[in-house]
């Protein structure tokens, strides 16, 4: 499974929403995704991924594509 594909599905669980709510590339203010679920889907990142996303990086990432970029370049395999 690609990180893309794994970060939808993680995301829709640690958000108790369907798949098909969510987009790689919709800004998270247009999913209305807000603080408390960027917190959620962090430590769902962090338990999955085991990796933490530092604050700095967090603030610059603007849709969940750049997240799971960002995840694919800092993740060692």
């Amino acid at each position: 499974m690609s990180i893309y594909t794994d970060l939808l599905n993680l995301t829709a669980t640690a958000l108790h929403r369907p798949v098909a709510e969510l987009s790689l590339d919709t800004p998270f203010e247009e999913q209305n995704l807000n603080s408390i679920d960027m917190v959620e889907i962090l430590l769902a990142v962090e338990d999955r991924f085991g990796i933490y996303v530092p604050d700095s990086e967090v603030v610059e990432l603007r849709n969940l594509g750049q997240l799971a970029a960002w995840l694919d370049e800092h993740i060692t395999r």
